[in-house]
């Protein structure tokens, strides 16, 4: 499998790109379309146990807003203590600018989000974790698109009215590029 190099330019240049296309819908309330995460013909690519299952660890590689109360943090890692298809036990890691490491336990539990179309979701798709001790962290989120090997996106929901998304790398991945199936 071929890697291709990238320069600190080409992804500033991909992350504005990403917002440039992502901003104008941050304030919009309501839309007519179908978003991704709620059309049928992806909900096979949506299902939040099979994403999470393909590695006990991710990297948070990048999101499409601002952290404005973790913005002192770099280096997120999730680990994946235990799963099941009801839901997730999971600590964030991560290093604060002065060099300093930090971490929050989580848990989760899996559920299938509303239809908007006629057909049903098989599987769950979403996870609504517990309030922790930083109340304004973000609590529910669901499964945009995962590939099952390398990836999966999430919706961050209750950020710029729903509009908010992060990319998980599993922890195999030592590379800044995103994976091909991701991008």
């Amino acid at each position: 499998m071929a890697h291709s190099v990238i320069t600190m330019h080409s992804l500033i240049a991909k992350a504005a790109l990403l917002l440039a296309m992502t901003l104008p819908f941050m304030e919009i309330g309501t839309h007519a379309e179908v978003r991704i995460d709620e059309e049928p013909n992806y909900y096979p690519d949506q299902d939040i146990y099979r994403a999470f299952s393909m590695s006990n660890g991710f990297w948070l590689h990048t999101q499409n807003f601002k952290r404005n109360q973790t913005s002192g943090r770099k280096c997120t890692y999730f680990h994946i203590k235990g799963i099941n298809e009801d839901g997730m036990n999971y600590t964030s890691y991560y290093t604060f600018m002065n060099g300093s490491n930090g971490n929050m336990p989580y848990f989760g539990k899996f559920y299938k989000t509303d239809a908007v179309a006629r057909k049903e979701r098989e599987k769950n798709n979403a996870l609504n974790v517990e309030e922790t001790r930083e109340t304004w962290h973000p609590r529910d989120f669901r499964v945009t698109y995962s590939d099952y090997s390398s990836c999966l996106i999430l919706r961050v929901f209750k950020f710029h009215h729903g509009y908010a998304c992060m990319v998980l790398v599993k922890e195999e991945l030592v590379t800044t590029t995103m994976p091909l199936n991701c991008s």
